[in-house]
């Protein structure tokens, strides 16, 4: 029996060595981090996320789906907990592409592999999964919905319904998955899965958002995900608007900027700046009120009618950081300073207003430890998915897409899709940020994978029968 077990485990190591020398090294790269960065790195709005936790109710800005991840970790008081959880999400993710790619499609050991290695070796990856952010969270949510969404040729109920309630509760995360939703369920009807599918997918999404949504009505007066997405759209439009061309009616004046476009900041400044107009001028409704995201908005709407070609320019040029070889400075030199691993301890900033030590007492200040830390700093400043690298996995995955219009787009379409939509929505709606980018790793790399003809796809079902097979011998050998 002992021999039996360890000829499997010979087997499965045989057939999955390239994916399982990743994996390895992508967790020794991840406990260098939790070694030389103790306990957790710190983003501004990591600390309202925290609050959130602690105190649960409906943020006006943004869903609470992370603090809400963060109270069902809280008993525990440790962030050292919160980080290694991240970590095993992030490697779970390109597990799970690994798994799709191999199990599913049939892909070779190699290819598949490949296909999974940004999300195992990519630095700032790993930065951003150390990281009290929601970014994280976020992507396991997505995969795992894309994941289920593809496992079988066409989608059947159950699948339609998990894929539609993980995209939801990935919109409870992050508020930009929800246009992915509307793409879930083209892509159920492109496939042909069936109206009963359809049906469970709307249902299973809608259910927990409705729920949110009578929450937040609760405390806000105003069924809504959050009152920020005109307040958003306003940042957005700040950094080229023209109120003489514009010329806004009288109640939003107020909201018009004083410098010329040369001068003035990056969009987030006129959100979160404790002097930008939205929170300091009082001729204008509370912050993140209701009434304020409707005023924004409207001003907003105004200057994009009134510059259109101002709007596209912006939009364009921040897409375009994404694009490039290099990581330019931007949106600040604060703000991407928190996407390195740093090599100052610093005390929690000033505005911190959230009891931290009361989520694990002693240890919110991030402790720097040599020479792990050192060692991953050198590592990011050199391993990374290069914006290049990312735009040519794009283009693949689209060659891959209209390669399969036969077969009606193909498996590609659903993670080319979203991919797509989560380049392209932040810098629309608010700003580009890299960190933005981080949840379209695995699902570009998946599209570009499946663009690729395979011979022996059609026996991905075999594929998948005999990994479910193996891994269910080597549990039953290892439980007897």
């Amino acid at each position: 029996m002992i021999s039996s077990r360890a000829d499997r485990f010979r087997a499965f190591g045989a057939a999955h060595w390239p994916f399982l020398t990743l994996l390895v090294l992508g967790a020794l790269l991840r406990v260098v981090a939790v070694l030389g960065y103790r306990w957790a790195n710190w983003f501004p709005d990591s600390f309202e996320y925290l609050a959130g936790a602690m105190e649960p109710s409906p943020h006006p800005a943004r869903p609470a789906g992370y603090s809400l991840f963060l109270r069902a970790l809280w008993p525990f008081h440790s962030f050292e907990l919160v980080i290694v959880v991240q970590h095993l999400l992030g490697l779970g993710v390109a597990t799970a592409v690994y798994t799709l790619l191999r199990g599913r499609f049939g892909l070779p050991g190699w290819g598949a592999a490949l296909a999974a290695a940004p999300m195992l070796l990519d630095a700032y990856e790993i930065q951003l999964e150390h990281m009290v952010m929601s970014d994280t969270l976020f992507t396991a949510l997505l995969m795992g919905a894309v994941t289920a969404a593809l496992w079988n040729r066409r989608p059947g109920p159950a699948a339609a319904a998990t894929a539609g309630g993980l995209l939801a509760l990935a919109t409870l995360t992050r508020a930009v998955a929800l246009p992915l939703i509307v793409l879930l369920l083209a892509y159920l009807l492109i496939r042909r899965a069936g109206w009963r599918a359809v049906a469970l997918a709307v249902a299973a999404a809608a259910l927990p958002l409705s729920l949110y949504a009578t929450w937040f009505s609760s405390e806000h007066d105003r069924y809504a995900l959050s009152n920020s997405r005109g307040i958003f759209l306003y940042s957005r439009v700040m950094t080229f608007v023209d109120c003489a061309k514009v010329d806004p009616p009288a109640r939003e004046q107020p909201l018009c900027p004083h410098r010329p476009p040369g001068e003035r900041p990056t969009s987030h400044y006129y959100i979160w700046n404790g002097k930008a107009a939205l929170r300091s001028d009082p001729r204008l409704p509370p912050w993140f009120s209701a009434e304020q995201e409707k005023l924004a908005g409207d001003f907003a709407i105004r200057a994009i009618r009134a510059q259109p070609g101002d709007y596209a320019s912006t939009v364009w040029e921040e897409m375009q950081l994404g694009f490039s070889w290099t990581r330019p400075l931007f949106p600040d030199k604060v703000t991407y300073r928190y996407y390195e691993f740093g090599r100052q301890e610093r005390s929690l900033p000033r505005f911190v207003k959230v009891d931290v030590a009361a989520y694990d007492a002693g240890r919110a200040k991030t402790r720097i430890i040599e020479p792990y830390a050192g060692f991953m700093r050198g590592y990011q400043d050199r391993v990374y998915m290069r914006g290049g690298i990312l735009t040519g996995l794009l283009a693949i995955g689209l060659i891959g897409v209209a390669a399969g219009w036969r077969r009606r787009g193909g498996p590609a379409l659903l993670p080319w899709s979203m991919a797509l939509a989560l380049t392209v929505i932040p810098p629309i709606t608010v700003m580009f940020d890299y960190r933005y980018q981080l949840p379209v790793v695995p699902l570009v790399s998946l599209a570009a994978a499946l663009a690729f003809p395979l011979k022996n796809r059609r026996n991905g079902a075999d594929h998948t029968a005999r990994l479910k097979t193996g891994l269910g011998q080597i549990r039953a050998d290892g439980t007897s």
